[in-house]
């Protein structure tokens, strides 16, 4: 489809040339033919007083109309949507219910996206509608006078940061820094340099002045490369601040008035260089609340806590685990004690393993959107953590980012809708990306799947011998539910050129899963009813089947991940799997073993199996959410 667009300036028709690649249309080249199939558009500006920010209409005319330049690239997405499903004529206007709707990007879990690929996630946020995009980077950034700072990490140059903020720009999207400067630094405060400004292994010594000097040096560097006047500081969940080399040097001082001290001088700092800080709000709610939970109902906000917080300050609140509006009403009305601008943010669940779950991001987001917008909150955002590596691929929350997107230009937002701009945006259907939840939602797991069980990640790499969550897989029939899948994703990679690699990906991890899941029931029970014949076709077959879709699975992995990402981080995906494949070595060398009568039993086979954990996805549900590796795969010592 050729498009020409009057009226555009030069440097937004760059942009939108930008997205061709993303979305199927061919940018009108002056140097072409006008009379084959194109389509001319003319563009113009929405008067300041309108109530529309778009307003897209094809007939006698064919018009594209907005207001800010992201209104723009939303309005473009929906011309060519409506134009594709071949309406001959058509009229749509929108109203923003939300004047900021963003993305935080995790690039701190050992993922750390090309820029090539921000880029990307930052075109289809434009055809989004999406406005703000909050760059998470712990330690993954350049610091001048740091060099361990983010060493071997796959830290983004100043110039790449540069490229990011540029490209946001030119689509009308704000690139906001989002670093820490207080806990969650544990990966960088273990090198020499953190001696001397490191409370704890995670966490800032608060009132030094090597303290202030590594933070005015992250600041001072973020000023080089985003022109944004805000930025994230961070300050969250920092509940051994205090207890640690602080507590040595200067005895016991409560956290509030730590935080107070910390947060004010941070922000004189942030102030120096023309930042407007926004924090995590959680360590200033809990000082209110009587047994310190952050979602208590019964928090209060005095003016002791309120008074502290420098006004200029936005609090934001995170919140992706409430399903009930009501409960997010009292949580927004908790906040009016506060002097201070409330942001919300919400998530996009990929933090749980190696699958997204949809089900508790559709009942989360719509919920507390709803009770964002009835109270006039004005910007919000998707979180997009990494937890644990990173596993699951970023734009398998694709859909997540469309409904964060919906929410912000209507009051109610409904799944065909979604799925209508879901085919437009990316060629597949809603239904396409939300079934790779399906990995987790095996037999007798609730939907929604607010419990957040997991077992695709365990399974992938628990022990053959261990089987340390065998107890909670029994009487499921996982064979099968897992070659279906593998199928499935399969064939929806067939049909689209632009996520082939990552629904390849998800094919092989289930043809896998598919062999790995029963595999230590099975072992077990052959060995308990000294069943030598199924224990050799066991060692002899089935556990090299399951290392040749072990390599399968694992191949298929690094070729996405080194096309998304940089190279630091997968190490420990190969790693991981690595350490798979090698324990079905020892498995298949113990198993031959004890059949050759060199050993009389097996030790690992002789612990009877007990329940994990007992924190039960429901009455008939004995799968659990875990997803910590560590604990996953050996129940030994991996590290001291």
């Amino acid at each position: 489809m050729r498009v020409k667009l009057v009226g555009l300036n030069e440097e937004m028709l760059e942009a939108v040339k930008g997205l061709e690649e993303l979305i199927d249309f061919q940018l009108y080249n002056e140097k072409g033919s006008e009379n084959e199939n194109l389509e001319i558009i003319n563009v113009s500006k929405l008067p300041k007083e309108s109530e529309n920010v778009i307003e897209v209409l094809r007939g006698k005319n064919n018009e594209i109309r907005y207001k800010k330049k992201h209104h723009f690239f939303r309005a473009f997405s929906l011309y060519l949507q409506f134009l594709k499903k071949g309406e001959e004529s058509f009229s749509r206007s929108e109203k923003t219910y939300i004047d900021s709707v963003g993305v935080m990007i995790d690039a701190s879990r050992n993922a750390v996206y090309r820029v090539s690929e921000v880029k990307k996630i930052l075109g289809y946020m434009a055809l989004m509608g999406h406005n703000r995009c909050m760059l998470y980077t712990e330690d993954t950034y350049e610091i001048e006078g740091y060099p361990y700072f983010g060493y071997m990490r796959g830290r983004y140059s100043k110039e790449e940061l540069r490229e990011i903020d540029n490209y946001g720009y030119s689509l009308g999207i704000e690139v906001v820094p989002c670093i820490q400067t207080l806990a969650h630094l544990k990966q960088t405060l273990r090198w020499p340099y953190g001696e001397g400004m490191k409370d704890t292994q995670d966490v800032l010594l608060v009132g030094e002045e090597k303290t202030y000097k590594f933070i005015e040096a992250m600041i001072s560097s973020l000023r080089e490369c985003f022109r944004s006047k805000n930025i994230h500081i961070g300050m969250d969940e920092a509940f051994d601040l205090g207890r640690g080399h602080y507590l040595t040097k200067h005895g016991h001082v409560p956290h509030q008035e730590l935080m107070v001290e910390h947060l004010n001088k941070v922000n004189e700092i942030a102030k120096k260089y023309d930042f407007k800080p926004m924090i995590w709000d959680d360590m200033f709610l809990r000082c209110g609340a009587p047994d310190g939970g952050y979602y208590d109902l019964d928090i209060v906000i005095t003016p002791e806590i309120a008074n502290n917080i420098p006004e200029e300050v936005s609090l934001v609140y995170w919140d992706y685990y409430n399903s009930n509006e009501e409960k997010y009403k009292k949580l927004l009305d908790i906040r009016d004690n506060f002097n201070n601008n409330i942001i919300f943010a919400g998530g996009c669940w990929r933090w749980s393993g190696v699958a997204p779950n949809y089900s508790k991001t559709f009942e989360t987001t719509n919920a507390a959107l709803n009770q964002c917008k009835a109270k006039g909150i004005k910007e919000v955002f998707a979180t997009a953590w990494g937890d644990d590596g990173s596993e699951t691929p970023i734009y398998s929350i694709i859909v997540g980012l469309i409904l964060f997107a919906e929410h912000g230009y209507y009051d109610k937002v409904d799944k065909e809708w979604i799925d209508e701009r879901c085919k437009a945006l990316t060629g597949l259907s809603m239904e396409d990306f939300t079934s790779l939840e399906e990995l987790d939602l095996v037999p007798t797991v609730k939907i929604p799947n607010m419990k957040v069980c997991n077992p695709s990640k365990y399974i992938a790499y628990q022990d053959l011998l261990l089987g340390a969550f065998d107890k909670h897989l029994e009487g499921l029939d996982l064979e099968e539910h897992y070659i279906n899948l593998s199928k499935k994703y399969e064939e929806i990679g067939e049909r689209s050129e632009r996520f082939k690699l990552m629904f390849t990906m998800y094919s092989k991890l289930a043809a896998y899963l598919s062999v790995k899941s029963e595999i230590g029931l099975e072992i077990r029970k052959a060995y308990l009813e000294k069943d030598k014949d199924a224990l050799r076709l066991i060692a002899y077959n089935f556990i090299p089947e399951i290392q040749e879709k072990l390599k399968s699975f694992h191949k298929s992995f690094r070729e996405l991940w080194y096309k998304e990402c940089k190279g630091q981080g997968f190490e420990v995906i190969d790693i991981r799997l690595g350490g798979v494949m090698a324990r079905c070595d020892s498995t298949m060398y113990r198993i031959k073993d004890y059949l050759k009568g060199n050993i009389d039993k097996i030790e690992e086979l002789e612990e009877e199996r007990l329940y994990f954990s007992e924190h039960f996805g429901g009455d008939d549900c004995k799968l659990i959410c875990c997803n910590e590796y560590e604990k996953i795969a050996t129940q030994n010592i991996l590290s001291w």
